[in-house]
């Protein structure tokens, strides 16, 4: 285990709960409602609620410490709460038991062009993703250029991004986020649309 004066990650305990299915009502009416409702015993309420709100843990009592420094890549097959992780880590769903503390300046990319609005060119999803991201405005026309060349995407940068492939979809909100220079990158599968190419860089 780290001291705590170089961890840039600490997870507890962490833990997260889902419904499974609807929750449906007794009837289409209060009245309804009532009446069945007090033809059942204590019991049988009691196992028909467990049958009507099935719930599955996505993340059963998870604890990790990440160093600064560190690259943790997660692992495991489809289901296995990885997405869930990352959520939590960002603020984005809150976990049901447990806790998970961030230390530092933390920017994510979770899915391909959160954030961006498809009517809007290349240029103006920079500066719109880039300050819904926390970039103060002077620090994305400073880093303007290193966004678009990093992402390789100067001949499309006036252009709608609704016409940009997946891939230049990537480019440009990886670049994005990662010229926000963050103390932790969140990063999911999304780098997995890219070529091979970059992917090295």
């Amino acid at each position: 285990m780290s001291s705590d004066g170089n961890l840039a990650v600490r997870i507890e305990n962490l833990s997260k709960q889902y419904p499974l299915g609807l929750r449906r009502q007794f009837g289409q009416t209060l009245g309804e409602t009532i009446s069945r409702y007090s033809q059942f015993s204590k019991r049988q309420r009691a196992s028909t609620r467990e049958k009507r709100n099935p719930t599955i843990w996505a993340l059963k009592d998870i604890s990790l410490e990440i160093p600064e420094g560190d690259v943790l890549g997660v692992i495991g097959g489809n289901g296995a709460g990885k997405s869930t992780l990352l959520k939590i880590l960002s603020r984005i769903t809150f976990p049901t038991e447990g806790r998970a503390e961030i230390r530092g300046r933390m920017s994510s990319l979770l899915e391909v062009g959160t954030g961006f609005h498809p009517e809007l060119s290349g240029r103006e999803n920079v500066y719109l993703n880039a300050a819904i991201l926390g970039m103060p405005r002077r620090d994305i026309i400073g880093r303007f250029d290193e966004i678009v060349d990093f992402a390789e995407l100067r001949q499309f940068v006036d252009t709608p991004v609704k016409h940009y492939s997946s891939g230049m979809y990537l480019r440009l909100a990886f670049s994005v986020a990662a010229h926000l220079r963050p103390d932790i990158l969140l990063v999911d599968e999304v780098l997995a649309v890219g070529d091979l190419a970059f992917q090295k860089k």
